[in-house]
């Protein structure tokens, strides 16, 4: 891509990066809720049809964004295989249906 391609679009990008930031913090907010053992565990995946056996852990659920009109995100986290104490966190978002 062009140099002069990409300063057309930087003022897409930035706005793009500000609204990642905002859905990320409201996400934070939202799983930030789950403290107990017992609600993380019930998002826990022990095993896949087809998967050979994993040495790290997976959690899998949905996080509300707006419970009055029963709004939610899917998310699936798959913890590093080493150190994942140590490792950052990457949130993923694919865009949505628009009507």
């Amino acid at each position: 891509m062009a140099s002069s391609q990409i300063r057309a679009n930087y003022p897409f990008l930035f706005f793009f990066n500000i609204f990642l930031l905002i859905i990320s913090s409201l996400l934070t907010i939202n799983v930030v809720a789950l403290t107990t053992k017992e609600e993380q565990e019930l998002d826990r995946i022990t095993s896949l049809p087809g998967q050979p056996p994993v040495t790290f852990s997976q959690f899998s659920g949905y996080v509300s964004v707006n419970e009055g009109h029963g709004r939610a995100l899917f998310y699936w986290l798959t913890e590093a295989t080493t150190h994942p104490e140590k490792k950052p966190l990457v949130l993923w978002l694919n865009g949505g249906g628009h009507r």
